[in-house]
């Protein structure tokens, strides 16, 4: 092999490796992040409020029908979502009961947001101005 040959190759062989993901991990629940949340991270999923308010009885989960339940802590809460491109989220809060209890706002954080995230095995709701709410998976 010549010079230019091995030159050449290597040169390849470089352009090759650029074309890579450089290290970077698909989107989804459970990688690192965040990223633009998909359907199919929203969906399955026991979501809870991160810093342990009302001990795993606040949640949301959304279905695949485009429907989303929860509590926040002791009533019941639902409503409708879709998921557009890059994660913007459009979604509905219905009639909740009214039990006094740890009131988290799990209906406010589902309905105001606007663009939904992955961030390991946490999912961030961003309103449309303020800081994002972090839910966690619930533990199987």
């Amino acid at each position: 092999m010549t010079i230019r040959t091995v030159a050449l190759t290597a040169l390849a062989a470089l352009l090759l490796a650029g074309c890579g993901t450089g290290g970077t991990t698909a989107a989804g629940a459970g990688t690192t992040g965040p990223y633009a949340a998909t359907a199919a991270d929203l969906t399955g999923v026991r979501w809870l409020p991160a810093d342990g308010t009302a001990q795993g009885r606040a949640f949301a989960e959304f279905a695949p029908d485009g429907t989303w339940t929860g509590s926040d802590g002791c009533n019941g809460q639902s409503g409708e979502w879709t998921l557009g491109d890059g994660g913007a989220l459009r979604a509905t809060a219905g009639l909740s009961t009214m039990i006094g209890c740890e009131n988290v706002p799990v209906a406010r954080w589902v309905s105001e947001a606007v663009h939904v995230e992955t961030e390991g095995d946490a999912l961030l709701l961003h309103p449309a101005t303020g800081e994002p709410v972090r839910l966690v998976r619930a533990p199987r």
